[in-house]
């Protein structure tokens, strides 16, 4: 007798989970979709491998408020970033990769291009 009264109402609670997850993922998702992005493909010269100088720079990059993403490439000499420009300028972003420290490497800016998403 108590199982007919239990699955009802185990029935409801793992819909109100249901409904409660997938109304929290739309939410984010909504953000996500209304957040204005600027990419920007930077030139960087003098970093000396991956590892060190171009991990250690997008590591700082994506550790900053207001970027979205930071992939920086050796191999490529450049670095892309996803960011919010009403929360960090494309001046602030050159500032972090030319004043992160690795060894007594100095990065330079060889090249910034911008484009809105």
């Amino acid at each position: 007798m108590k199982s007919k009264i239990l699955y009802p109402f185990i029935l409801v609670f793992c819909l109100a989970v249901h409904v409660s997850f997938a109304q929290e993922i739309a939410s984010e998702q909504t953000i996500i979709e209304s957040l204005k992005t600027t990419t920007a493909t930077i030139g960087i010269e003098g970093m000396a491998c991956q590892e060190g100088c171009a991990d250690k720079i997008a590591s700082n990059l994506r550790e900053t408020e207001g970027i979205v993403s930071a992939d920086v490439s050796y191999e490529n000499k450049n670095g892309i970033v996803f960011f919010d420009p009403t929360l960090i300028s494309i001046t602030e972003i050159k500032s972090i990769i030319t004043n992160t420290k690795v060894k007594d490497y100095n990065y330079t800016i060889s090249s910034v291009n911008l484009q809105e998403n």
